[in-house]
This record gives structure tokens, C-alpha cells and sequence, in this order.
């Protein structure tokens, strides 16, 4: 698993360099919505583990209020659980993806994401990954940053397989911004 986690980063900061090096999808802020992420980490995903994969965006987790997970992606006996978030306000984006983890790591909530899955569940293996980015442009997010991923919660840290910060100083464009756009990921197994 760690092997494709390693491919999967390795394309999508292939990916978003690509992308960033030849367009600046902001204008007049500093901010990509997290729909960019989850679906750039997908991307990714899906061509580490192969046409088998499968994934679906904000996957229903509730009948009732509309509750989801920003993405589901399916391979053999592999679920993961993907929540994004955009590290605008530390602390409070923080306490959003506890909340988030929380979710993820819910017998109810793999339930009914796999209910319907054509597979043995009782042989999966369920990963849940939070995704954030973060613009390093004051102490708060720098300490983010260099924490990650001792922010997260400590269940989730418990069954920590791996994380990974991605930066883009390299880029060969103008603009500070290169400096401070960091891609933050953490990736955990969920035992139930």
C-alpha cells in the first residue's frame, strides 16, 4: 500500500506542477477549492492502483441530511476514504477535520459506503486520508505545516501509515505565491 501512496504523490505533484507551471487557477486570492484536491489526489490514485480502481465524489453516508465523504475510491480489497480541506483558518479548519476523521472512521459509515459493493467485505482493507492545503503566508500556517500531521487526532495517528508534504518552490514561475502553496496529506487505517 505504501508503494502505491508513494506513486500516487509522486503523480500528483507531477500533476499540480504541471498545471501550476503553466496557469495560476486563482485570481486576485489565494485559494483553489478543495474539489481541486480531492480530485487531483483520485487522479492520481487511480492511476497508481490501475483500471480496476474505482471512485466516486461525495459518496452518501447518510440517508437522512445529505451527510458525504468528499471521496470513496475502490480497488479489490481496498476502500479509502478521502476528506479535503483548505487550511484557511488553522484552528477552525482543524476542528472540521476531526469531525471529518470522525466520520471516516465510523462502522456506520463504511456501511453504507460498501454496502452495495460486489466484494467480501469482511476481506477489505479501509484506508481514510485527509488531504489539506495550506498557504504558509503567517505563523499559524507555517506551524501547520512543519506540525503535519500531529495536528490530526490521535486515533487517527494511532493507525498512521503515512503522510507526505508537497511543496512547489521549484516552480519556474514568477510570484511568491510558489513559496507559500503546500499540499498536505496523511493517510491512516481504519481497523473496525
Amino acid at each position: 500500500m505504501i508503494e502505491k501512496l508513494e506513486l500516487a504523490c509522486r503523480a500528483m505533484s507531477s500533476r499540480y506542477t504541471n498545471i501550476l507551471s503553466q496557469y495560476y487557477p486563482a485570481h486576485g486570492s489565494t485559494g483553489f477549492t478543495e474539489r481541486n484536491l480531492t480530485n487531483n489526489l483520485v487522479v492520481a490514485l487511480e492511476s497508481a492502483f490501475g483500471e480496476a480502481c474505482i471512485s466516486w465524489f461525495e459518496a452518501p453516508i447518510c440517508l437522512i441530511d445529505g451527510k458525504h465523504i468528499d471521496a470513496v475510491v475502490f480497488h479489490e480489497n481496498i476502500t479509502i476514504l478521502i476528506e479535503a480541506k483548505r487550511l484557511t483558518s488553522v484552528k477552525q479548519q482543524m476542528g472540521c477535520i476531526e469531525r471529518d476523521v470522525e466520520r471516516m472512521f465510523s462502522i456506520n459509515t463504511i456501511k453504507m459506503l460498501e454496502k452495495k459493493l460486489r466484494s467480501n467485505h469482511s476481506q477489505r482493507r479501509r484506508y481514510s486520508i485527509v488531504l489539506a492545503d495550506v498557504w504558509t503566508e503567517n505563523d499559524e500556517k507555517t506551524n501547520a505545516y512543519e506540525s503535519w500531521p500531529n495536528l490530526l487526532p490521535t486515533y487517527f495517528l494511532e493507525t498512521l501509515l503515512f503522510s507526505k508534504q508537497l511543496s512547489f518552490n521549484d516552480l519556474c514561475v514568477e510570484g511568491e505565491w510558489k513559496d507559500n502553496y503546500k499540499i498536505l496529506l496523511a493517510v491512516s487505517e481504519i481497523k473496525i
